[in-house]
């Protein structure tokens, strides 16, 4: 993150980063929000040129959606994965800063080439336009007025536009989608209740995306080191919940078990959904213990990831501050994977065991939670022909253990 300087240009410089991200939020579609962000951009950073590409249908290639000042020789360009600069940029989702193009290399002896003749400067900047699970595109500056290099601090200003940017994107096309799902879903009768369902969580989307925007306007307004940088990270990891939920409420929707084919481990999954929530945990004084075991074989991926998110989430929220939580893997004599969570939180009423996975079922604030997270993941398990037990005692906390057949 930015050191925070006394000089105008910096103060200048947050500034004008604030205003992006309003832009940003604010934009009614693609168009005017690159436009709008690019220009924006270069006017920040000093620069006359710029460009941003976009991937393809197939996400191998990247299209050309912009370029600002760049002359004929970035008409209607289109690079594959790995291709020159932007292809490799995006191949390995990384921001790039050349200070002098003439004496850099890529850390595995990729040359990067020489500019196009009409770029009068040697530095220039590229980063990845991606959220934690999907590349959208790359963003590229150069031709600083100054003339000098651009900097640590511009390469991570360039890449906050462009996450946000992605967040923005990505948000657009899961709210579209799930307004098609909704179409779809209510003409037929029998898929009546999940209309109703997907209705509800489009309903719900923009007010907890809309928040950790606020997050983001808190950090930037307070860049103090440390605190601005801890906001920064909440945020992110808060958008990467959210839209891992759509991803797997769409899943759950669609009832495609080949809509999602890669193979997983299970413990790089939990490992992941933890590694989300480790800053909250690490606030609330929450220890988390693991005992995976390292021969488990991998399976089909219908969305576990966002089992575990939501039963890790809901741990945290119920051990309020100080405790732990425990995750445990083994492979069973009947060939099921176990997977065992346990917290010391408050605990579930007995009374309510029985209807915790039912959709829209929660005692939390409605500002905390519609009570999806527990029938989603209910569904997920259920596509793996699996089950999940749990026992809970008041006060002493909660165990969760889900059972995954290992032949799909």
């Amino acid at each position: 993150m930015f050191q925070l300087k006394n000089d105008k240009q910096e103060q200048n410089k947050i500034v004008s980063l604030r205003e992006i991200i309003n832009i940003i939020s604010m934009a009614r579609d693609i168009k005017e929000l690159l436009e709008c962000a690019l220009n924006k951009t270069l006017k920040a950073l000093d620069s006359e040129k710029g460009s941003i590409f976009l991937t393809g249908d197939d996400g191998k290639e990247l299209f050309l959606r912009l370029a600002q000042n760049t002359g004929s020789g970035m008409r209607d360009v289109k690079k594959k994965l790995g291709e020159g600069v932007i292809g490799k940029v995006a191949m390995e989702r990384k921001g790039l800063l050349v200070k002098d193009i003439s004496r850099e290399i890529w850390p595995d002896g990729f040359k990067i080439p020489k500019l196009h003749n009409d770029y009068k400067t040697n530095s220039f900047l590229c980063v990845p336009i991606a959220t934690d699970v999907k590349l959208i595109g790359v963003m590229s500056v150069t031709e600083n007025r100054s003339n000098k290099p651009y900097s640590e601090d511009d390469l991570r200003f360039l890449e906050i536009v462009a996450e946000h940017i992605a967040f923005k994107i990505e948000k657009g096309q899961l709210v579209s989608e799930l307004e098609s799902m909704k179409k779809k879903v209510e003409s037929e009768s029998k898929f009546s209740d999940m209309g109703k369902f997907a209705g509800a969580i489009s309903h719900e989307l923009n007010s907890p995306l809309d928040g950790i925007i606020r997050y983001v306007n808190l950090a930037l307004n307070s860049m103090e080191e440390g605190t601005s940088k801890e906001y920064l990270i909440e945020a992110k990891g808060g958008l990467a919940r959210v839209t891992n939920i759509i991803r797997s409420l769409l899943e759950l929707a669609r009832r495609k078990k080949d809509s999602l084919s890669r193979l997983v481990d299970i413990n790089e999954v939990i490992n992941n959904s933890l590694e989300l929530l480790r800053y909250q945990a690490m606030y609330k004084g929450v220890e988390v213990k693991k005992e995976l075991s390292q021969d488990l074989p991998k399976i089909y991926d219908y969305g576990i990831g966002s089992v575990f998110s939501n039963i890790f989430k809901n741990a945290l929220d119920a051990i309020g501050e100080r405790g732990s939580i425990s995750v445990g893997t083994s492979c069973e004599k009947d060939g099921m994977i176990k997977i065992a969570i346990s917290d010391t939180g408050c605990g579930i009423p007995r009374s309510d065991i029985g209807h915790i996975f039912e959709p829209f079922f929660s005692k939390k604030e409605k500002a905390d939670g519609v009570g999806l997270g527990l029938s989603i993941c209910y569904d997920i398990v259920k596509r793996y022909n699996g089950r999940i037990d749990v026992s809970s005692e008041l006060g002493q906390g909660s165990r969760f253990v889900i059972y995954l057949p290992t032949k799909q």
